[in-house]
């Protein structure tokens, strides 16, 4: 069966599309193309508006649809402290509509779901496939809220017109089931990582996802249910919102860790950030055991960061984004009273291992807590495709869906039990 899987990350780069083979018992799994469509920096101040807007009315869409021209305006002034708001909102008005126009919520989705309908027409041209060949399509969406505690997790876009317009069954929000049944709705790689693992004959192995968020997952035996997978704690985050406020939005990450290497993390921020930057329901994150999950929304850039130089501030983020990974075994020992679960080897994917800094110190701190002979590669050291992972979770999710197969573990989010997702929506047809 061809599968496309289709990922846009919450640091909203740009969109992941990936075509994947994937067998109906899948034993076998073939990575058969992938291609990228970056966002220019308008589509990416209006996703990060729209996100904005949302947070706001605290995942209300009616709330934040009746908002967001004001919310937006907001955004850009106080958030980012662009110099001339009102000509940003003009060149946004030209960019999206061609003429003055108060922008709206609905045509930000739009936007982004046209890129993501173009992405998919990209990979078709590149892989030389028909539509017609392509049996399923998961489509993701932006993610803009998460909190599982109030049984919400928003993913943008338009799955029926994208439906409607590749006349291929798309299969979206793929979280809800989920936090519905009182998952945590995240993480959704593991059973992916799981497979390919299998696949590869390379078990036991811990997998390190580092995006805007990092999440870990550890892969004990050929048994789903033996999967222990959760968020550590801020992959970019914070270090693109630093970056974002102290270039005054002209750059959105520490590229190729450009800041951090000129800088020195202060351990006293450090200990702040430990104690401050990360709470969910009011409880430090850090010091919860997993299963759990993080939203963005959960971090919080700290006055003490705002305070550093960028090239400090950045490398004391990347830091603490390696701290946190690592530190987070100790929960998972903890929590499971064995200290056999962590293995030798380990598998590095996600944008944020781009990032020399986060690396380095992420290294040197397992090597510290593992006192041991360890492997630590990159997905395209161990043979994976690492650019178009996130998207080839998501087009093996797909698959898995439309069989009712589980997307989610008790292990993985929390569930009560492995739990099926996704909502379906065949062309021209209303969704199942």
């Amino acid at each position: 069966m061809l599968s496309i899987g289709l990922m846009s990350g919450t640091s909203m780069d740009g969109i992941d599309a990936a075509l994947l083979g994937v067998d109906g018992d899948y034993d076998t799994i073939k990575d058969l193309g992938h291609v990228s469509l970056s966002y220019d920096a308008e589509t990416k101040m209006l996703l990060k508006g729209a996100e904005y807007s949302i947070r706001r009315a605290k995942g209300n869409m009616a709330v934040a649809h009746h908002h967001f021209s004001t919310d937006l305006f907001t955004y850009i002034t106080h958030e980012i402290q662009l110099p001339d708001p009102t000509k940003v909102i003009n060149a946004l008005m030209h960019y999206l509509y061609g003429a003055e126009q108060v922008i709206a919520l609905h045509d930000v989705i739009q936007l982004s779901t046209h890129l993501h309908i173009e992405c998919v027409k990209r990979l078709l041209v590149q892989t030389g496939c028909s539509v017609s060949q392509i049996a399923i399509i998961g489509y993701h969406g932006q993610t803009v809220y998460h909190q599982p505690s109030a049984c919400l997790s928003i993913s943008l876009g338009n799955p029926q017109h994208m439906a409607n317009e590749l006349g291929v069954t798309v299969v979206h929000d793929f979280r809800r089931q989920d936090v519905e049944a009182g998952g945590q709705g995240a993480p959704f790689a593991p059973l992916y990582h799981h497979a390919i693992a299998q696949r590869d004959r390379i078990v036991p192995v811990g997998v390190i996802n580092c995006g805007g968020i990092s999440n870990i997952t550890l892969i004990q035996s050929s048994s789903e249910l033996d999967i222990i997978s959760y968020d550590s704690g801020p992959g970019n985050a914070l270090i693109d919102l630093f970056v974002r406020k102290k270039t005054m939005g002209a750059e959105c990450m520490d590229m190729d860790g450009a800041y951090g290497r000129k800088g020195k993390p202060h351990k006293t921020t450090l200990d702040a950030l430990r104690a401050k930057a990360l709470f969910k329901n009011g409880i430090n994150y850090l010091n919860v055991p997993p299963p759990k999950a993080l939203d963005i929304g959960d971090i919080m850039l700290i006055p003490e960061v705002m305070d550093l130089s960028i090239n400090d501030g950045c490398a004391t983020l990347e830091v603490f984004t390696a701290q946190t990974i690592v530190q987070s075994l100790a929960l998972i020992q903890h929590h499971h009273t064995c200290t056999t679960l962590l293995p030798q080897r380990w598998i590095l994917c996600g944008g944020g291992w781009k990032n020399p800094v986060i690396k380095y110190n992420f290294e040197e701190e397992l090597k510290i807590y593992l006192s041991g002979k360890l492997s630590v590669e990159t997905a395209d050291e161990a043979g994976w495709n690492s650019a178009a992972m996130e998207a080839q979770i998501f087009a093996y999710l797909a698959v898995r869906s439309l069989s009712r197969q589980p997307l989610s573990l008790p292990n993985t989010t929390g569930v009560s039990k492995p739990m099926p997702g996704g909502m379906h929506y065949q062309p021209n047809n209303r969704r199942n």
